[in-house]
């Protein structure tokens, strides 16, 4: 399967956070064709923000710190198991986005099997959808996935799984899955997320708000989006459509598209964003008018998206987002990475963010959003080590404020 390079949102998400996979391993086993590998992470993280701007605002002082260990089995050149699980201890000052900590999160647990035009998994496992899009989905989930590459350029994609466990039988789960097809640098998805019998989870993922299990439903969503090059620009586009019901028989009518260019100036790197997630127009109507993610990990702010301080701002009937959601959101973005030195990256961005539709005040204008983001990667032997400064400035409008919000967040993570 030709997997698609999303250079805004793959630019975004390595900047804004740090991947899950085996970045470094060391070899315990090596015999003929068995290879028997650990891997292990330690991170150590500090947040210190300021949020909720309509409640008068708060600073937030945390510590967010994970310890990540996997144990994995090459079988052969077709075979592989994994097994990774997170210790994530999240200690602050006062109620945040993030939530509480203390977990131990089993985040894989997989076997997979690759030969020639065939490729197989199953188990609990994080993978992009084949095209490379994270507007509509990408998260943790118990699975199986199919892929077959029908030639070179041409292949497919079968993924069926559950999110969340809800009751004892599958019926009862959420559950989303999709089917792929990549003709080049081109990809369309037909997915569909369904809560289970059982309900699912809040839409909101707002713990001020009533659970509103019984809007979701059976959610499908169509996307069809194409990356490559023109000439010295590196151009991708993508477009979302909503359809199916809710269980209260309204029907899914939301949608969102992007665009981005970029194109490489020596060492520099500058792009232009735009982003479009439809609102709900009329509440009263028989239609979702919001674009709906089954559960979307996007990372076009660092604020505002990526973390879900938007979320906090939108009235309930006009856009309640879940993190990392681009419902109801309309953003433009100008950009520039920068490759400093050999160790050093960093990228600088401005963001417009508004309301597709207003709010119940009338308001549209979220603010715009700064964003300042670096990575040193240290050449220590023995160990893979990224220290990070993420520095974060929203000046906020009508629909968001009154108060400004902002984030600043180092931080160190050390793979061996």
């Amino acid at each position: 399967m030709k997997i698609i390079k999303l250079s805004a949102i793959a630019a975004a998400v390595a900047l804004a956070s740090v991947s899950v996979g085996v970045n470094a391993k060391t070899t315990l086993i090596k015999k003929d064709d068995l290879e028997v590998y650990t891997s292990m992470a330690v991170e150590v993280e500090k947040m210190v923000f300021r949020d909720r701007p309509r409640d008068g605002g708060s600073t937030i002082d945390q510590w967010d710190n994970e310890v990540e260990f996997g144990l994995g089995a090459k079988i052969g050149e077709n075979w592989e198991a994994y097994f990774e699980m997170e210790v994530d201890n999240l200690q602050d000052n006062a109620e945040s986005n993030t939530g509480s900590g203390g977990d131990i999160e089993f985040t894989s647990a997989y076997v997979s099997y690759k030969a020639s035009q065939f490729g197989a998994k199953a188990g609990v496992f994080r993978d992009d959808m084949a095209g490379g899009t994270r507007i509509w989905f990408r998260e943790h989930m118990s699975g199986a996935k199919l892929q077959y590459d029908i030639s070179d350029n041409v292949g497919v994609e079968f993924v069926s799984g559950i999110l969340s466990e809800e009751g004892n039988a599958f019926a009862d789960d959420r559950q989303v899955s999709w089917f792929t097809t990549t003709v080049g640098g081109a990809y369309g998805t037909l997915g569909l997320a369904q809560d289970g019998n059982q309900g699912g989870e809040n839409i909101t993922n707002d713990p001020d708000q009533d659970d509103v299990d019984d809007a979701f439903g059976d959610l499908y969503n169509v996307a069809l989006g194409w990356g490559g090059k023109l000439g010295g620009i590196s151009a991708e586009f993508e477009v979302n459509q909503n359809f199916g019901e809710a269980e209260t028989g309204e029907d899914f009518k939301g949608y969102a598209a992007y665009g981005q260019i970029s194109t490489k100036i020596g060492d520099h790197k500058p792009r232009l964003l735009v982003a479009y997630g439809s609102g709900d127009d009329d509440v009263t109507d028989n239609e979702v008018g919001e674009f709906r993610a089954a559960r979307a990990d996007t990372a076009f702010t660092k604020l505002m998206i990526d973390e879900g301080f938007v979320r906090r701002a939108v009235p309930s009937g006009s856009g309640d987002l879940a993190q990392d959601d681009i419902g109801n959101i309309t953003l433009l973005q100008v950009g520039n990475t920068f490759q400093v030195n050999n160790i050093w990256r960093t990228d600088v961005s401005a963001t417009y963010l508004a309301l597709s539709e207003d709010n119940d005040a009338g308001d549209n204008y979220l603010g715009t959003e700064i964003n300042f983001l670096n990575r040193w990667s240290l050449p220590i032997e023995g160990a893979d080590v990224r220290l990070y400064l993420d520095l974060g400035y929203v000046f906020s409008g009508d629909a968001f404020g009154p108060d400004n919000v902002w984030l600043i967040e180092p931080g160190v993570r050390v793979w061996f």
